[in-house]
């Protein structure tokens, strides 16, 4: 229910600038427009623009399917895996080994001058003669669309041993890279659908996650994420879900660094839960779909991707040396910053807490180290929503419980899903109360009331139901509300248990999910606390123990909590990890 006129709707749904609304309305409805002579002209030439590159795109596209010319693309396609459908989808083609054939084709189609090609980015002017000569030669072609689905540009791959592999358009009338995204068209539609949108670097990135059923991707095209193309993802989401897939080299992470503050531009009051896809191995998504398995283990990268400021944060201690003490001191040094651009005081201080045990570090020393920093900083870098942990984040989302939380937010969310049951109803209560009495909970406040529900549970006789969840709920209030933070917390899981009420997922699912995602991450924290002290000066039986623990681990990560499907099995591990990890 947004305010504003039909235009103003038109523009937001169809993705479309003012003028051109008003102007596939009036051809719609068969209205004449009243012009002046420079609109007019302003028009008449970006129309000439347009025209062109369909005609290019044409040529092109017909040349990949002849039999002599285009057989070596094709041949490099059928290399890739990249189907005909696909081809077709996407409009691919093919540029030939000449000089002057896409010229002479528009010449004789178009009847257009070399200046009005050379300006459309289509050809290129000799440098020590007269005359141009074509921009694309043997090359693959992939044409760039507008949102609307006009060409505007286009990438050419090279199909030779040219030194430069990728060469692009360079910016016209009507083609600007950075107000741009690289199959935006074809992706808006499953971007809606999905609630969510994918980001990657390369064409092809994108083309074969189109393939493998990831309809929800867009590429940038050769530079960082701009506002602008910003602010067209986040349009087509409900939940404002942006999940960046960039390589995992130097190059790729700074893509990553700039595409945050892009995001960060525009997202202060609208919520945006930015994630970061690692791929194992450092593959590019390319590389990963058409590896064996790749489709699934992509999609196990979506899932498990963390919100931006894990990502940042396990950047900060890649290489830090957490076995000595001035190692330490530079791992605090390292994540101080990142820490104090967590506006949201209960994720930062989640954040402080995990981290201290992670680097050896005293929780009050590094939560005093990020106060003097936030005071230090006249405005904050990126809103809380990065951390994607607070109440307002968690409300964004499109889902209750679905699986891609990963991180100290998969965490909070799972928690908080878990407390959420014990008040939807008096079955889900009787199905998650043994579950969530088994959980060592993460979170202080949700500890608190977890025990707030054991000790109101106590208090009744077997048998005895309560009155209703209101009363239940009341009952707890009043054993948390001395612990104000404990109280907010409560406030959240009642606000959590009204998505339940509007969703239909069962809620064994939920809780097996839940429970599944806080075993996890239990044992990856441990996991790598134990990696942290094997650095350290041990006994050698001690060194010994702990190396077994670890493998233990390993075991029960890669195989045991793989195939648990049940609750009962998950109980299980969760006693196998108690006998390796005591509960605090």
């Amino acid at each position: 229910d947004e305010g504003g006129d039909v235009f103003a709707f038109l523009q937001k749904a169809k993705g479309t600038d003012f003028i051109d609304t008003v102007r596939n309305l009036a051809e719609r409805y068969g209205v004449r427009l009243v012009e002046s002579v420079e609109e007019k002209q302003h028009y008449d030439r970006r129309a000439q623009f347009f025209a062109l590159n369909e005609a290019a795109c044409t040529y092109f596209t017909q040349l990949l399917q002849d039999p002599a010319d285009g057989a070596t693309a094709r041949k490099y396609l059928e290399g890739r895996g990249i189907t005909e459908e696909i081809v077709n989808r996407f409009k691919l083609g093919f540029a030939p080994n000449s000089w002057d054939g896409l010229l002479r084709y528009l010449h004789n189609t178009m009847k257009v001058s070399e200046a009005t090609l050379e300006e459309a980015g289509l050809v290129r002017r000799r440098a020590e003669s007269t005359g141009v000569y074509d921009l694309f030669r043997n090359r693959l072609m992939v044409p760039i669309m507008d949102d609307q689905g006009r060409v505007v540009a286009f990438g050419g791959r090279t199909l030779g041993d040219d030194q430069v592999k990728y060469l692009n358009s360079p910016e016209t009338p009507i083609y600007v890279k950075g107000q741009h995204l690289y199959a935006f068209n074809l992706a808006k539609e499953s971007i809606k659908a999905k609630d969510a949108v994918i980001v990657v670097e390369g064409y092809f990135d994108a083309i074969s996650l189109h393939q493998y059923g990831f309809s929800n991707t867009v590429a940038t095209l050769g530079t960082a994420l701009t506002p602008q193309q910003a602010k067209m993802l986040v349009r087509y989401t409900e939940s404002k879900r942006v999940f960046l897939s960039f390589d995992s080299d130097q190059a790729g992470q700074k893509a990553v660094e700039r595409g945050a503050e892009a995001i960060n531009q525009i997202a202060e009051g609208v919520g945006i839960e930015l994630r970061v896809i690692r791929i194992p191995g450092g593959k590019d998504p390319d590389e990963c779909l058409r590896a064996e398995g790749g489709q699934e283990a992509f999609a196990r990268a979506m899932e498990s991707a963390p919100p931006f400021i894990d990502h940042e944060l396990r950047q900060a201690l890649k290489d830090a040396d957490l076995a000595t003490h001035t190692g330490r001191l530079e791992a605090a040094g390292r994540i101080v910053p990142i820490l104090s651009q967590i506006k949201n005081p209960m994720v930062r201080g989640e954040y402080i807490r995990l981290f201290a045990m992670e680097i050896g570090a005293k929780e009050d020393e590094l939560a005093h180290s990020v106060r003097e920093q936030m005071k230090q900083q006249k405005q904050p870098f990126r809103p809380d929503s990065f951390g994607a942990g607070a109440a307002k984040v968690m409300k964004n989302r499109g889902t209750v419980g679905t699986p891609g939380s990963g991180g100290l937010a998969g965490v909070l969310d799972a928690e908080r899903n878990l407390l959420a049951l014990l008040l939807t109803s008096r079955e889900d209560y009787a199905q998650a109360f043994p579950v969530v009495m088994n959980i060592n909970f993460n979170v202080p406040a949700h500890r608190i009331l977890k025990d707030a529900f054991e000790g109101v549970e106590s208090e009744r006789n077997v048998g005895d139901q309560f009155a209703t969840v209101q009363d239940l709920s009341d009952r707890v209030m009043d054993r948390a509300a001395p612990d104000k933070a404990a109280a907010a917390a409560l406030v959240d899981v009642i606000l959590k248990v009204e998505e339940f009420r509007k969703q239909q997922r069962p809620s064994d699912v939920v809780i097996k999910d839940s429970f599944a995602r806080l075993i996890k991450e239990r044992m990856e924290l441990a996991s790598r606390q134990m990696r942290a002290t094997l650095a350290s000066s041990l006994p050698e039986d001690e060194l010994i123990d702990l190396q077994g623990k670890i493998s233990m681990l390993q075991r029960l990560q890669s195989s045991e909590l793989l195939s648990a499907n049940s609750l009962d099995e998950l109980n299980e591990l969760t006693s196998k990890i108690n006998e390796i990890i005591p509960v605090n």
